[in-house]
């Protein structure tokens, strides 16, 4: 499993975590999504994980990805 951590800002609510969520969720390989609207954060864990294809998936959410950390 991977896991890759994003900063994610202007997400203030619980519609915005599940609008993330589910655009993110869909991206292939994910298995798990988690918003901490209090950090800003998205925790992305799966196999395979592709930066492009889930940065793409938070822009079409209404946010940017401003950095990345795969752990």
């Amino acid at each position: 499993m991977n896991r890759i951590d994003y900063r994610v800002s202007g997400m203030t609510c619980g519609h915005c975590a599940a609008g993330v969520t589910a655009e993110v969720h869909a991206v292939p390989g994910v298995t798990e999504v988690s918003v901490d609207l209090k950090s800003d954060t998205v925790r992305v864990t799966g196999t395979s994980l592709d930066d492009a294809l889930l940065r793409s998936a938070i822009e079409r959410a209404g946010y940017e990805a401003a950095s990345s950390l795969a752990v």
